[in-house]
């Protein structure tokens, strides 16, 4: 995963400190980045730069390789996000997980220890029978809505993991049939 500390980037708050009068753009490794200014409320005036890729005001740019963008357009994330959802299905698959066994337990808090262990999706009624004390039932039904969509979400994953396993072990299976035939074409 590629993240913002991995590139150098150019903050408008560094460039502020230096412009002395009002210029059109700025020079950033070789690549000419414009800026642009709004009118704050308080008066005054804030500098912007214009990504040159989605044209819109952003305060910090990154060089990657040969080109100046902002986070979006370069998709960068930050270094804290790594711990969120990963670009790999096992990733996501566990953090599906951990945010269903937290929504379940905050529905039931005594059936903490059930809820903490992975692949654990029996149906729900099954350790939520009553409402906790005191919520609304819109909320009860929005977090059992919630639960739902999580347990969908992991068992779709899991589903598209076991294909890929499947895929995989038929590839591996045809190399092998395919290694084995050679070999008893070369022993013949």
């Amino acid at each position: 995963m590629r993240t913002i500390t991995d590139y150098k980037q150019l903050n408008i708050k560094d460039v502020v400190s230096n412009i002395h009068s009002v210029k059109d753009c700025i020079l950033f490794n070789d690549h000419k980045v414009k800026l642009t200014t709004t009118s704050p409320n308080y008066g005054g005036v804030r500098y912007w730069f214009v990504c040159p890729v989605c044209q819109k005001r952003k305060g910090t740019l990154y060089h990657l390789n040969s080109v100046v963008a902002c986070r979006n357009c370069a998709q960068l994330y930050y270094p804290l996000q790594e711990n969120k959802v990963q670009r790999d299905r096992f990733s996501q698959f566990f953090y599906y997980d951990r945010l269903l066994s937290k929504a379940r337990t905050e529905l039931n808090p005594k059936f903490e220890w059930a809820f903490y262990s992975y692949l654990r999706y029996e149906p729900i009624t099954l350790s939520l029978h009553n409402k906790p004390k005191g919520m609304h039932w819109r909320t009860y039904n929005n977090k059992i809505d919630y639960i739902d969509e999580l347990i969908n979400k992991a068992l779709l994953l899991s589903s598209v993991i076991n294909i890929d396993k499947q895929k995989h072990a038929d590839e591996i299976s045809k190399q092998y049939d395919s290694i084995v035939s050679q070999q008893q074409t070369f022993i013949s």
